[in-house]
């Protein structure tokens, strides 16, 4: 086996396995209330291995269709999982911090500002959250791009995922600066990325033996 493609059968093992770690991660992020210390360690470890699974994908595009694009989806992919790591970090400390404030105050008067205090910076980390969709939103459109001729994905892939990162994206926007659940939208697109991203890691893993 070349070297060049034992590196790329490395990579293709990798990133899929990571993300398949991460979008497991993603539900008990989500419907699990967990003692801060273990959130914030499986908040870090989702967006540690989040960011490696577009190189998996990647590798294992490329073998068929070599194109700058996938490697900007690539890249995009580890910026939001840089993205989402950093936003759950600072928004695990402010909250940190507030909470630890709170427990030394006793005054009506502070308790109001630090309520003022809340409002107005915790939303800071909501604009990580907006840039970290827009970077996976991205990337789900060039990597469904390149599926769409590919012989292990091909149209169904191609299309939902684009159909998935378009819904992302209008949504978002139409939300903006607000989250969607906080202007009536259900929150199922985050749900269906993370199932869209599992299912492709599962599948470049399954076929890796494609790649030559």
């Amino acid at each position: 086996m070349e070297l060049s493609t034992k590196l790329a059968r490395q990579w293709v093992t990798i990133g899929s396995v990571a993300g398949i770690i991460a979008n497991l991660i993603f539900p008990v992020l989500l419907l699990v209330s967990l003692p801060s210390s273990i959130e914030i360690f499986f908040a870090g470890m989702f967006g540690v291995t989040f960011s490696l699974c577009g190189f998996g994908f990647h590798n294992f595009l490329k073998q068929e269709k070599t194109t700058v694009i996938s490697q900007i989806a690539a890249l995009f992919v580890f910026v939001s999982g840089f993205l989402f790591t950093l936003m759950l970090v600072v928004q695990q400390v402010f909250h940190g911090y507030l909470l630890h404030f709170r427990s030394e105050v006793t005054s009506e008067k502070d308790l109001q500002l630090l309520d003022w205090i809340e409002r107005t910076v915790d939303p800071i980390h909501l604009s990580m959250q907006i840039s970290n969709d827009f970077f996976c939103a991205t990337a789900m459109l060039l990597f469904s791009f390149v599926m769409y001729s590919h012989s292990s994905f091909g149209k169904i892939w191609s299309i939902s995922g684009s159909l998935i990162a378009a819904s992302l994206l209008v949504i978002k926007c139409y939300a903006f600066p607000f989250t969607p659940r906080e202007v009536g939208i259900p929150y199922i697109i985050g749900p269906l990325v993370a199932l869209w991203f599992l299912v492709i890691c599962l599948r470049c893993l399954n076929q890796k033996n494609k790649v030559a």
